[in-house]
């Protein structure tokens, strides 16, 4: 394996008592306060019930108890590697080492020959992605902007064969709905040779956002989420609170609150396939409590996201959050960083 990536775990925001401590706050969230959910999701909650979930149907909330969710989080792989196409470009996320990849969902884009801010396309994502490809430090390639000249229907699989068809590295992002996310299997998977070849070493992910903070699940997500599990295509579970207005002003209650997601959602995919491969994909953020914007380039979203990295390795699942952002309208570059500390 030809580990890429820097050296991560040197800043540790959390002690072990507080990291613990944290966690066994959120095992209580999930038991006394549960989760609730969206319509369309009869199945999933059927699937968690069966399991022992106790679910209030009339006020739509399920609540876990700690043994189910700690059952199903050490059954989580320890080791999940992000594949390339070519395989020089492999990523061990068991290791601890951060490895750094584009990031975020831009609808405008700064016209390299005007200056201009205009919307993005579909050409404009091909050549970031080779730029993408020749960056040595950048290991992998999380869909950096929107081709809004796509109509919706095809936008998933386009989006994919752009980022594809312009690096060999990994390929990371979203998807619009199962449909697309199938389009998108059944073409990576000729380029793999077949589908069980895409299975052993899968090139591409999605991010899912599955929680709709505070402690919602999103029913196009969640369903989206499943479905890649079923085909063993690594998942980020992505869930995003904003300390002050989806999630507790201090620090230590938005990272209760967002690992308590984290453990619902490992939980789903867990009792989905056992076998598929899982990202801890918090993200926490703050509010600017005077204009409720988002403030990512706050220095508590810094301290935060290095606190969830202690708490995916306190469970032992790979960890996916972000850094080196800012609210800026301009100069904004996003890195995420997938390590172990």
């Amino acid at each position: 394996m030809n580990l890429l990536g820097l050296q991560g775990g040197q800043y540790r925001p959390l002690s072990g008592d507080q990291v613990e401590r944290i966690h066994n706050t959120s095992l209580s969230i999930l038991e006394k306060i549960g989760f609730a959910y969206e319509s369309g999701l009869d199945d999933t909650v059927a699937l968690l019930a069966e399991n022992g979930a106790v679910v209030d149907s009339k006020k739509k909330r399920i609540l876990f108890n700690r043994d189910m969710i700690m059952e199903n989080a050490e059954k989580a792989n320890e080791q999940v590697i992000l594949y390339s196409r070519d395989g020089k470009h492999d990523l061990d996320l068991s290791e601890e080492r951060v490895h750094m990849g584009t990031g975020g969902a831009a609808i405008r884009i700064l016209d390299p020959k005007t200056g201009e801010r205009r919307a993005s396309t579909l050409q404009d994502l091909y050549n970031v992605s080779r730029l993408v490809d020749q960056l040595e430090n950048i290991h992998f390639l999380v869909r950096p902007c929107i081709p809004t000249d796509i109509d919706k229907a095809d936008y998933d699989i386009n989006m994919f064969y752009a980022c594809m068809a312009a690096s060999n590295k990994h390929v990371m992002s979203g998807v619009n709905d199962e449909q697309g996310l199938e389009r998108v299997v059944d073409m990576a998977s000729i380029i793999a040779g077949s589908r069980e070849a895409l299975q052993k070493k899968p090139f591409i992910s999605v991010i899912t956002s599955f929680a709709i903070s505070p402690l919602k699940l999103c029913t196009q997500s969640t369903r989206i989420m499943q479905a890649a599990n079923r085909h063993l295509i690594p998942v980020v579970l992505s869930s995003a609170p904003m300390a002050g207005s989806t999630s507790p002003l201090t620090m230590a209650g938005t990272l209760a609150q967002l690992h308590a997601e984290q453990l619902a959602g490992i939980t789903i995919c867990m009792l989905t396939n056992s076998r598929a491969p899982i990202l801890y994909g918090g993200i926490p953020g703050l509010a600017n409590l005077a204009t409720m914007g988002y403030s990512g380039g706050a220095v508590e979203f810094g301290m935060m996201n290095a606190a969830i990295s202690q708490l995916a390795h306190y469970i032992k699942v790979p960890n996916y959050n972000s850094s080196g952002l800012s609210p800026s309208q301009c100069r904004h570059v996003g890195i995420h960083a997938h390590h172990r500390p």
